[in-house]
């Protein structure tokens, strides 16, 4: 009999509640419920796992893990351990690798960790497991002489102790040492395990491989110490946001690999690893101040773009390379068109210089907003490109392919322009306010020596004024020191064209240089603004981005804005105008001048 007074075995109730507790059905007749019956008698605890839910637990196995029945049966296995690593770690022992007697850590329900002796007999048929529990026979004495369970909880983020060599042995042949993390004999096995599942449920599996930009820079200037520690605290944020249901594996250096098994859709995915980079980016400590590291990654999902580790990890790495050549803190997505083996970027280079005299390029505009009002005050423009086989690609899929720099300032003249003519059929707002055009400006445009002029030409052509255009500089144009480039810049902002620098605070901006050019405003980098609600260090970076551009008499926006909490962060800040998808997603140019119409 389990402790709720039924026999083990019998077939569930339709759903179990506080009055009618989970019963198991393990599907085998009621044979199997008399042998658990009978270890009832037994001190040991016995837990009968399937498909990773606890199906049944005797009254001892309650005992030993300080819960009631009704919390451990019918309830997932990872519940009984501290965190998602511990239980994966827990599961890779137990029924990847075949380890048949042992000590566990288990979480208890008042947030402590007991150590328990196990014995499993995995597989008793397919899908079905047994783990025998019991009390450990040796306990240790510390310096306070209380008696303390002797095994430590693997956590990852850190090393493990052990109280013997063989234990030891076991634990590195499936983890790293430095992070605690998987290494790639646990991935390999789980990857296995959830190719098998997402095969027969016709699902898919997501590889994340994430390197950390810039790393080396760390180790160099700081030492090999608090590299290490830098890897651990990276290695503990992965975890933390990946959640149980996904392993994160160290690969070597500052790679790390993530396993999301069965995403709802592709989408998903690619915010899963957007998540993962936000998380990355988060300031830490280091070298006696806050610093951001960021890091780039790479996309691949079975069985789309490979049905076997080996296949998915080279696409991924693929993919990874693509968001390094973005400029890095990136993600990038596998596409077996564009990344796929015998795939010649130059065919898209020459594509798009094809693109740009057969209108295959188009504008789409994101809402720039008063948070106050709700009102638009402003309109960014996004490149696309209508690929006539690949579909429709936004700007950052294909620019990275690009390495000539006359054809990519080409194709930001064609923006500048394309953009001013869009503008000019705008509808003023109903106070009668005409909204101002933003366009990001890339560093081959300005380097170009007769850039003031064109600006001028597309003002002129389009009619739109000056006053309403405002130039997007990338934060890199601050570490230029070009003479040419900073005549260029006084002869735009002398016609009335605003300048602002995107991005700010992503990498590290020389200040003296935003009082040497003429610049009107300061754009948050959108990593910095996702951090507001989450990082109190993130908030007071944003804090202090806010209080330099009053100083300096410069304008603050915020990119990235996703939900009420943030906008009132900053709204205190006085930073009103934001963007992001808490004001709306970009829009064609039709789709933009229409919303323009119905605010009237």
């Amino acid at each position: 009999m389990n402790p709720s007074g039924h026999l083990p075995g019998l077939p569930p109730s339709p759903g179990p509640s506080s009055a009618e507790p989970f019963v198991a059905d393990l599907s085998e007749g009621a044979e199997t419920g008399v042998y658990l019956a009978l270890l009832e008698l037994l001190d040991e605890g016995l837990l009968i796992t399937g498909d990773e839910v606890v199906l049944d637990a005797n009254s001892a196995a309650c005992r030993l893990l300080g819960r009631d029945y009704r919390d451990v049966a019918g309830r997932p296995l990872a519940d009984l351990f501290a965190d998602g690593q511990a239980f994966l770690a827990a599961r890779a022992r137990l029924l990847i690798e075949g380890e048949r007697r042992g000590r566990l850590d288990f979480a208890l329900p008042d947030g402590g960790v007991r150590a328990l002796e196990f014995n499993c007999a995995p597989r008793l048929r397919p899908g079905i497991h047994a783990i025998i529990l019991s009390a450990p026979a040796v306990v240790a004495e510390y310096e306070t002489g209380t008696p303390v369970l002797a095994a430590p909880r693997p956590t990852a983020g850190g090393a493990r102790a052990f109280d013997d060599a063989p234990s030891m042995s076991m634990y590195l042949t499936s983890h790293d040492p430095l992070t605690g993390l998987a290494n790639r004999r646990m991935l390999e096995a789980r990857f296995g395990d959830c190719a098998v599942r997402a095969a027969g449920r016709h699902g898919s599996i997501a590889i994340v491989r994430l390197d950390l930009d810039g790393f080396a820079a760390v180790n160099r200037s700081l030492g090999e110490s608090a590299g290490d520690e830098v890897l651990r605290c990276i290695a503990r944020r992965l975890a933390a946001t990946a959640g149980s249901a996904a392993l994160v594996a160290r690969e070597r250096s500052d790679s790390f690999i993530v396993l999301l098994p069965e995403p709802a859709h592709p989408g998903n995915a690619d915010q899963f690893a957007e998540t993962l980079l936000r998380a990355v980016a988060e300031p830490l400590e280091l070298g006696g101040g806050l610093q951001r590291i960021t890091a780039s990654a790479g996309l691949a999902l079975y069985p789309q773009d490979g049905r076997n580790l080996d296949t998915l990890l080279r696409n991924a790495k693929s993919a990874l390379e693509q968001a390094r050549r973005l400029g890095g803190n990136h993600c990038s997505v596998f596409h077996t068109r564009l990344d796929g083996p015998g795939f010649d970027s130059s065919h898209l280079e020459r594509g798009l210089r094809h693109a740009l005299q057969a209108d295959e390029l188009c504008l789409h505009f994101q809402p720039l907003v008063d948070a106050r009002s709700g009102r638009t005050r402003a309109g960014e423009a996004l490149l696309r490109w209508r690929h006539p086989e690949l579909g429709l690609l936004p700007y950052r899929q294909f620019m990275g392919a690009v390495g000539d720099p006359r054809l990519l300032a080409d194709v930001g003249d064609w923006v500048l322009a394309t953009a001013c003519d869009h503008a000019t059929d705008w509808p003023p707002t109903h106070d009668g306010e005409c909204l101002r055009l933003t366009v990001n400006v890339s560093v081959e445009q300005l380097m170009r020596g007769d850039f003031a002029a064109r600006v001028a030409t597309a003002l002129r052509t389009s009619g739109l004024k000056a006053e309403r255009l405002e130039l997007d500089l990338d934060e890199k144009v601050l570490a230029l020191d070009s003479p040419t480039l900073a005549a260029t810049l006084e002869r735009i902002a002398a016609t009335g064209v605003r300048l602002s620098i995107d991005d700010f605070g992503r990498g590290l901006s020389s200040i003296p240089r935003l009082r040497r050019y003429p610049l009107a405003a300061l754009k948050l980098d959108p990593e910095l603004v996702r951090g507001v609600g989450r990082s109190e260090d993130s908030e007071a970076i944003v804090e202090a981005v806010g209080a330099l551009a009053g100083t300096l008499g410069l304008e603050i926006y915020a990119r990235g804005v996703e939900h009420r909490g943030q906008q009132a962060f900053l709204c205190a800040l006085d930073c009103h105008l934001q963007q992001g998808p808490l004001f709306g997603r970009p829009l064609a140019a039709r789709e933009f001048a229409d919303r323009l119409l119905r605010a009237q």
